[in-house]
Formats: C-alpha cells, structure tokens, sequence
C-alpha cells in the first residue's frame, strides 16, 4: 500500500508536463524559402519569360523593308530570230523596291511589343497559383505536425495511465478490461500518428515538386504561427485589388486591343514603290531604261472591306472587356468578404476552445483521475475525459486547418506572397 501512494504522486506530476510543447533541433525551411526557390527555377514561369522575349525580339524586327525584287528577259522581241539583228528586241532586266508605310510598321511594333507586356500578366497569374498551392501544402503539413504532436503527448498520458492501472490490478484495485480498452486507444493512437506521417511524406513531396527538388528530399518546415491581426488581416481598398496580375491582364489585352485597332488603320495609308528596268537592244540599237514609281490604293472600296471590319470588330472587343474589368472587381470583393468573415468566424471558434473549452475539460481529466487515484472512480471515466481532450484539441486543430487555407484563398484573391 505504501508503495502505491508513493507512486501517485509523481504520476500527477508527469502527467501536467506531458502538455508541454515538444522542441525538436531540425533544420527548418521557412515559408519565404520554398516560394522564393519556386519563383526562381520553376520551369512554368521560366517558360513564360522566354515567350516575352521572343515576342521583344519580333517587334525589333518589324522596322523593315521588304525584300527588292529582281528579274531579266527579252523584251519587245521578234518570233523570228532573224529580225534581230535588225534592232527587233532586247534583254531587258529589272529590279523592283516597295516602300512600305513606316507608320503601320511602327504600330505593328508597338503591337508586338505589347504582347510581350501579355506574358509578363500571364507570369504573375500562374505564379500566383503555384503560390496557393504550395501555401496549401506548407500549412497541411503544419498542422499535420501538430497534430503529430499532440498524439505524442497523448501517448505518453496514457502510458502512464496504463502502467499506473497495472500496478493497481496487482492489487485487485483496477479491472483488467479498462487496461485493455486503454491499451486499445493506444495503438489507435500509433494508428493515426503513422497515418500522419504518411501525409506529411506526401505534402514533403509535393513541396520538392514545386522547388524542383528531388521528391525524396529529406527537409522540415517552420512550424511556428503568426498570431492575432495577422492571421486575419483587414479588407483592402481597390488599389489592391486592380493590381492582381489577371486584372491586370484584362488591362492589358485592352492596351493590345487598341494598338491592334491603330495597326489596322495604318494599313489604310497609302505604300510606295520604286520600279527600273534597262534594256540590252539588238542590232545595235541604243540602250533604254525604264523608271517608274508606284502607290497602292487601299482607300478602295473593294480593297478595304476587311480592315474596316476588323476595326470594327475591335471596338466590340474593347467594350467586353470594360464588362470583364467590372465582373472581376465585383467577383473578387464578394471573395474577399466571403473568406474574411470564415476567417474571423474560425479564428473566433478557435479562441473558444482555448478559453473555455480546454480549461473545463483539462479540470473535468485532473478531476477523474484524482478521483480515480482515490478509488472513488473508475479508470473508464479517466479514458472518457483523455478521450475528450484528446479529440477536442484535434478538432481545434482542424479549423486552424480551414483558418489558414482560408487565408491562403485569402492571399491568392489579393496576389499577396
């Protein structure tokens, strides 16, 4: 009997450290690291930078003449070969430059050059989402470590449990089913930490993925918190939300819409061109030459049907996008309001566990295993309110869980890094 109660004690005591937090030395890579390797040598964005510099390229190239034009023949000569040695004929040769309007060149320059500006857009929109989905992947994992955690703790509590009930069965003072029941929940315990582990190995790969690493890279994550306003941040103003890559897109294939529109209309000016031809007589017969310069008509009627609808078509085109611009802003303040309020909502659900709902179950579990220690309870009670707290602080870690892909929602509406 005096061994028993010298064994109390020190259990109670064990059992209040058990909840302390587990420190591991690892090396561990922030959040920051994992999205600066993403934007540097992930090949999606790489490849979108290669295609605005071709189209860079291209548009130095427009400013150009067109190749000259060149041939040779007889001209103005007899069927009959005898005629020409009396002058019926000559080799003529000739060579033909066109000139074209410097002014289309120029806006069809301006025009590729803008396309460039397209890809740029187009970069910040998939960055944006290789962004969100490695966020998603670095919090599940973090959550998924505590998690981890707190089964840890949880095993080591009912360890102690479970050695402290086999020692009281010594003594006829525990039922050997409880012991069962509690060696039962813990290797439910070793079941669902090994089911963690396997999610952490898949969210690990997933990362390396992302950061072009090798998908068995061995590497850890911070797994420390922001707290307060930081995780609920404030709602915007419409700066913010104007500057989003894919808003900005719309901007810009309006900007290419109207440099396309003037492309078009220089087309309807007028291009020059510049004909010599020189001519080798026969039959002694003086040289001649020929000079003749050139002017295309494109203010024709029948000429121009096709640009002037083009130039039409674009001011549909432009007026959709006006109707894009005010669909997207509307889509994504309704967003952003939608994700702040399940933010503060879940962000004030967590606070209550830590409030209210922690503290009386932490009491209800100290209660019934004094009460236990007394015999004046049984050992199921004390499994019954571990179980509680056990499931109680999983549950609060799964809304931290939604709080933080909330935030993620969150940061991708708004492009935030």
């Amino acid at each position: 009997m005096k061994r028993y109660i010298f064994l109390k004690i020190p259990f109670l005591v064990t059992f209040c450290l058990c909840f302390a937090a587990r420190v591991t030395a690892q090396n561990l890579l922030p959040l920051d690291s994992v999205l600066d390797r993403i934007e540097r040598l992930h090949p999606a964005l790489q490849a979108t930078d290669a295609r605005g510099r071709e189209f860079d390229v291209v548009s130095k190239g427009v400013v150009t003449l067109p190749p000259p034009q060149v041939g040779g023949g007889l001209w103005m000569t007899a069927y009959n070969p005898a005629r020409w040695s009396e002058g019926m004929g000559a080799v003529m040769v000739s060579a033909q430059q066109m000139f074209p309007n410097r002014k289309m060149q120029q806006a069809e320059g301006r025009y590729m050059s803008a396309m460039s500006g397209m890809q740029a857009t187009e970069k910040g929109v998939m960055r944006n989402m290789l962004f969100a989905e490695a966020k998603t992947a670095y919090f599940d994992w973090l959550v998924l470590e505590k998690k981890f955690a707190v089964l840890e703790e949880s095993k080591r509590a009912l360890r102690l449990l479970i050695e402290s009930a086999e020692q009281r069965f010594q003594y006829n003072r525990e039922k050997l089913g409880s012991i069962y029941k509690a060696k039962t929940e813990l290797a439910d315990l070793d079941r669902m930490q090994a089911m963690y582990a396997g999610e952490i190995r898949r969210q690990r790969a997933m990362l390396a993925t992302l950061m072009q690493l090798d998908p068995a890279s061995a590497f850890e994550i911070d797994t420390i918190l922001p707290t307060g306003p930081a995780l609920v941040p404030p709602l915007p103003d419409t700066s913010r939300i104007a500057a989003r890559s894919d808003f900005q897109a719309i901007e810009t294939n309006f900007r290419i819409a109207r440099l396309e529109q003037e492309w078009q209309r220089s087309k309807l000016k007028p291009e020059y061109g510049l004909r010599f031809d020189h001519m080798f007589a026969f039959g002694g017969q003086p040289w001649q030459f020929s000079l003749m310069g050139m002017v295309t008509v494109p203010i024709a009627p029948w000429a121009n049907k096709d640009i002037k609808a083009k130039i039409e078509g674009i001011e549909h085109r432009l007026a959709a996008f006006e109707l894009d611009k005010a669909a997207l802003a509307n889509q994504i303040r309704g967003a952003l309001s939608e994700q702040l309020v399940m933010m503060q909502t879940l962000q004030t659900q967590i606070a209550r566990y830590d409030d209210d709902i922690f503290p009386n179950q932490r009491k209800r579990f100290q209660s019934t295993l004094l009460a236990w220690e007394q015999n004046t309870d049984e050992l199921f009670m004390v499994l019954d309110a571990w179980l509680e707290l056990k499931m109680s602080r999983l549950s609060q870690l799964d809304l931290l869980q939604q709080l933080l892909q909330s935030k993620v929602n969150y940061e991708k509406e708004l492009e935030y890094r």
